[in-house]
C-alpha cells in the first residue's frame, strides 16, 4: 500500500474559500526528478493567479487536486533513475518548481534535479525557500534578458530603477543589481514602511511611482536610467517608464503586455523590451539545467553575505495559514517575502 502524506490544495478554482486539506499519495522520482521531504514552502503572486486560474495557469497541472506554491526548500529523499548525479539522499535544497507540476504545498514534492540548486548552508529552511523564484526571476530577466554584467565596470556605475522595490522580486532585485552587478539602484515605493525597507535593500534613491517619476529622479540629478525592472503591472505604466530610460536602455517587464503599446517610443533611443516567465525553462525544457546552476552560484553568494534572505514574515504550514498567506499577497501591501514553515 502507497504511503500517503498531508497536503494543501484544491479541487476547484476560486477564491482562497477552495482550498482543503488533502491525504495523498507520496510521488515517486521519475526520469530525471528528485523526491524532497519539505520544509518549508514560500509565497508568491502566481499562487493566487493558479488558484483562479488567471491565465490558465491552474489548469496547467492537469490534476483533480492541484497545488501551489513552486517555492521551496527541503531535504533530498529520493533520486530519479536519470538524475544528473549533483544530489545524493539527505542533502539539504531550494527550487523555484514548475507550473505545469504540482507546487510543494505538501509534505513531499518531486523536482526536476536539472531546477533545483543547493540550499545555502549558512540558511534555515524558511529563510531559504523566500529567494528561489524571485531571484531567478530578476537573474534571467535582468543578467541574461537585458546583458547587465556581473561583475562591476570601471568607471561611474550605471542606473538601474526597480519599479515596485519592497516586493519579493523588487527585494531581491535591488540587492543583486546593487551588490552584485554593482549599480546605482533607483527603487519606487508608495508608503514609508516600504521606502524604508528598499533602502535596506540596498537602494540608493527611493521615488514613489504614484507621483512624476521623471520630475523625482531630476530632482536626485538623475536625467535617466540605464535599466529597469518592471515588477509591476506594464499596461498601466509602460509610456511613463519607457520615457525615464536612457538612449540604448533596455526594461524588462514579469507581467505580459496585453493592451496596445506605443513601440515607436522606443525607436530613436534604441530601447529594448524582454521579457520574463521564471517557469518557461520548465515548461519548455529550455536548458532547464541553467536554473540549478543560477541558484547554486545564488547559493555561494547568500552563503559569503553578499546578498541577504528576503523572508519577512512567516506564517504555519496550516489551511488558515495558507488562506492567510494568499490573502496577504493579493493585498498589495507584502514587503519581502512570506514563507510557511515548518511543514508537516
Amino acid at each position: 500500500m502507497q504511503e500517503t502524506m498531508k497536503a494543501l490544495g484544491q479541487k476547484r478554482f476560486g477564491g482562497t474559500e477552495v482550498l482543503e486539506e488533502f491525504n495523498l499519495p507520496i510521488p515517486e522520482p521519475q526520469g530525471t526528478d528528485l523526491l524532497i521531504r519539505v520544509k518549508a514552502v514560500g509565497i508568491n503572486p502566481v499562487d493566487s493567479l493558479a488558484r483562479q486560474n488567471t491565465n490558465g495557469f491552474g489548469q496547467l497541472q492537469k490534476q483533480e487536486i492541484s497545488l501551489t506554491g513552486w517555492d521551496g526548500a527541503g531535504i533530498v529523499e529520493a533520486v530519479g533513475p536519470l538524475a544528473d548525479g549533483r544530489f545524493r539522499v539527505g542533502d539539504e535544497v531550494f527550487f523555484a518548481g514548475n507550473l505545469a507540476r504540482r507546487g510543494c504545498q505538501s509534505e513531499y514534492t518531486v523536482v526536476d534535479s536539472r531546477i533545483v540548486g543547493r540550499k545555502p548552508v549558512s540558511l534555515s529552511f524558511a529563510e531559504a525557500a523566500a529567494i528561489p523564484l524571485t531571484a531567478l526571476t530578476v537573474w534571467e530577466g535582468m543578467i541574461e534578458g537585458c546583458g547587465i554584467p556581473l561583475e562591476p565596470r570601471p568607471g561611474k556605475p550605471k542606473t538601474a530603477l526597480v519599479v515596485g522595490g519592497a516586493g519579493g522580486v523588487g527585494s531581491i532585485g535591488i540587492q543583486i543589481l546593487s551588490r552584485v552587478c554593482g549599480l546605482s539602484v533607483v527603487a519606487t515605493a508608495s508608503r514609508q514602511q516600504s521606502a524604508d525597507h528598499c533602502r535596506k535593500m540596498g537602494a540608493s534613491v527611493v521615488i514613489d511611482h504614484y507621483k512624476d517619476m521623471k520630475a523625482q529622479l531630476a530632482e536626485n540629478r538623475i536625467d535617466a536610467v540605464d535599466y529597469v525592472l518592471n515588477t509591476t503591472d506594464p499596461n498601466t505604466n509602460f509610456d511613463a517608464v519607457v520615457s525615464l530610460l536612457a538612449p540604448l536602455g533596455r526594461m524588462c517587464c514579469i507581467l505580459p503586455v496585453v493592451r496596445p503599446v506605443n513601440l515607436a517610443a522606443l525607436f530613436d533611443r534604441r530601447i529594448s523590451v524582454s521579457f520574463e516567465l521564471m517557469f518557461t525553462r520548465g515548461l519548455f525544457n529550455a536548458q532547464p539545467e541553467m536554473q540549478g546552476s543560477i541558484l547554486d552560484h545564488l547559493s555561494a553568494l547568500l552563503d559569503a553575505k553578499t546578498l541577504r534572505s528576503t523572508l519577512m514574515t512567516q506564517t504555519p504550514w496550516t489551511l488558515p495559514g495558507l488562506v492567510e498567506a494568499h490573502r496577504l499577497s493579493e493585498s498589495g501591501k507584502a514587503i519581502g517575502k512570506t514563507v510557511m514553515s515548518p511543514v508537516g
